[in-house]
């Protein structure tokens, strides 16, 4: 309803306006039986069409009155709603505070012990860093020192080797020198097996 009183007044003037043709319509239908006289039917029409006047501004005095009257009394709703709804957004503002401030406390706390896991990590990191080394240069001492034995090792079973490789030279050189001397030893030899037989 965009304009009551501007509605009501339209909806006077068409009941009026309708109200006179069929007020005039009735005095014609009088005229014609001859109940009533030119003059008397005009003066019923102006009767009536003034009462109705006066009704519809009567009816609009009212309508005005009936309106202000609301509207008084719908100003202090208005002005409470108005204050509802401040209070409304107020709390709803007052709990998104809130929310967020728990949230940010929660981010907090995770970034904590997300950095202090890292920190973790980092001590970790080096330590095993440092055991690495550690045992790296362990394992390389143990192999350097395996390496030395071994050729140590190598080394000595190369001399025996050399040792007994010069000893058969020496031997072979000395039974060519001395042919009698082994046939002799041989002799000998039998001789000794010969009597442990017996």
């Amino acid at each position: 309803m965009k304009n009551p009183v501007k509605r009501a007044f339209y909806l006077g003037v068409c009941a009026a306006a309708h109200a006179k043709h069929f007020l005039e319509e009735e005095v014609d239908k009088l005229l014609k039986a001859g109940h009533v006289s030119e003059q008397e039917g005009k003066k019923i029409v102006d009767e009536s069409m003034n009462k109705m006047r006066a009704d519809r501004k009567h009816l609009q005095k009212h309508v005005r009155k009936t309106l202000s009257k609301g509207l008084k009394e719908a100003k202090p709703l208005v002005h409470e709603g108005r204050k509802l709804a401040q209070e409304v957004a107020a709390e709803i503002v007052q709990e998104a505070k809130t929310t967020v401030r728990e949230k940010a406390r929660i981010a907090a706390r995770r970034a904590k012990k997300a950095k202090k896991v890292a920190v973790k990590a980092k001590k970790t990191a080096g330590t095993a860093k440092k055991v690495a080394k550690a045992v790296t240069k362990k394992v390389q001492m143990k192999a350097k020192t395996a390496v030395r034995k071994g050729a140590r090792r190598a080394v000595s079973k190369a001399k025996s080797v050399v040792r007994k490789a010069v000893k058969k030279k020496v031997v072979r050189k000395k039974a060519k020198k001395r042919p009698a001397k082994k046939k002799a030893v041989k002799k000998r030899v039998k001789r000794k097996a010969a009597r442990k037989k017996k």
